[in-house]
């Protein structure tokens, strides 16, 4: 990041980055056989769901207990040079874990800037060898290509069909971009949850990059389906932001995207989520409370090839796609492998593209419906595939979570 920046708690940020995971975390072969999750108390949902609401009870995440303030925003004249347009400054661009910062710029989400945000999803194409390093975008699939499927518009109004979905916008190097996302279930703070779940390469470049900057989430996005792109003149409509805009104030993502992840699908894309705290511009109620709604989270769900009805969900921006309106794909899903070492993806016949990325995947159990997975990559065309969470996406909520406790 720029000089603007520095940080002087040293001892702090190396506290957060010991919490971050190693490649080792999971088992490649035993997502692939769809191992079943281990319940751990009573105080889960679901026999056999781990939605990762249990710990020892100590508070502690792999030995370490997260530090008291940890600064998530800048102060005095770094803050006022930030907002001045200092953001814009990439020649020092910061990719650790505890680097993050997101000061909320009044006003900055126009509806120029809204409408002019481009679309980015990593590519992959479906093959039928791996590419064995993991460093290709071929794939291997085991259980057979998806058959394409055009993706449906949602129902409207978004606030009633599908409340923890939203859009999201932030800025890069190469100009202001979109993602989607979804409200999920804060284990340190129930039914008030502030996180958002998305993707890894929605909030972090990857290998060589950094943190994105000026992101912000929009629950029920163009709620009616009213408006293309272009018509939105005003973003803080109730009709286009009906529960307002949320600055992220932390986010965490795995540290195999940091170090790995990249614009072609590789081994990284395994571990391509990531998980947001969000503030309001206004108001003082919890996002979840606002909303009425918050998606649990299902670690270490059915395997891909165990799954016969998936759903996911996104904003598509990418041709024939603007990224004013929500659409789904349905149905089963198979499994989707770019190295042997890393869990392989869901994978599912799909239309949408660019836009869509962080979107989430939706799987029925018991009753409740839970977030398993998101939007990852594309071929823009005929499918997209989402990470299976497992122990180390575990790890990435819960630091989050905890965080803020």
């Amino acid at each position: 990041m720029p000089s603007i920046r520095s940080r002087t708690l040293a001892a702090a940020a190396a506290a957060i980055a010991a919490v971050m995971i190693t490649t080792t975390a999971c088992d490649g072969k035993k997502d692939d056989e769809g191992a079943a999750a281990r319940p751990s108390s009573s105080a889960q949902a679901d026999k056999g769901v781990d939605t990762g609401q249990d710990d020892d009870g100590s508070g502690s995440l792999g030995g370490y207990k997260l530090p008291d303030g940890i600064p998530t925003e800048l102060g005095g004249a770094a803050l006022d040079k930030w907002k001045n347009g200092g953001w814009q400054d990439y020649s020092d661009w910061a990719s650790k874990a505890e680097d993050f910062a997101n000061p909320y710029i009044k006003d900055f989400w126009s509806p120029e800037k809204m409408a002019q945000a481009k679309a980015s999803i990593p590519v992959a194409r479906a093959g039928s060898t791996s590419s064995g390093s993991g460093s290709g975008a071929t794939s291997y699939l085991p259980d057979g290509k998806v058959t394409k499927q055009t993706a449906a518009k949602v129902k409207s109004t978004y606030h009633h069909y599908a409340p923890p979905v939203g859009k999201m916008f932030f800025s890069s190097p190469q100009g202001n971009m979109v993602c989607s996302a979804a409200v999920v279930t804060d284990p340190a703070h129930p039914g008030k949850s502030n996180l958002v779940w998305t993707a890894g390469h929605c909030v972090h470049a990857g290998k060589g990059g950094g943190w994105y900057r000026n992101i912000a989430f929009v629950p029920s996005y163009n709620n009616s389906a009213s408006l293309t792109s272009r018509q939105i003149t005003n973003p803080r409509a109730k009709s286009v932001s009906p529960y307002g805009i949320w600055w992220a104030d932390w986010a965490t993502t795995s540290s195999q995207w940091m170090k790995g992840g990249g614009h072609t699908g590789n081994a990284a894309s395994g571990y391509d989520y990531a998980v947001l705290h969000v503030k309001p511009e206004s108001g003082g109620k919890s996002l979840q409370e606002q909303l009425g709604s918050a998606l649990p989270v299902w670690f270490a769900a059915p395997a891909a090839n165990k799954v016969k009805s998936m759903k996911v969900r996104g904003y598509p921006a990418e041709a024939p796609y603007d990224g004013s309106k929500m659409y789904d794909c349905h149905g089963a899903t198979k499994r989707f492998v770019l190295a042997s070492n890393v869990p392989a993806q869901y994978m599912i016949g799909c239309t949408m593209n660019g836009g869509a990325s962080g979107g989430p995947w939706f799987l029925s159990h018991n009753g409740r419906t839970y977030l398993v997975s998101n939007n990852s990559l594309s071929d823009r065309k005929t499918f997209i595939t989402g990470p299976r969470l497992g122990e180390n996406a575990k790890q990435v909520y819960l630091a989050t979570s905890r965080k803020f406790k």
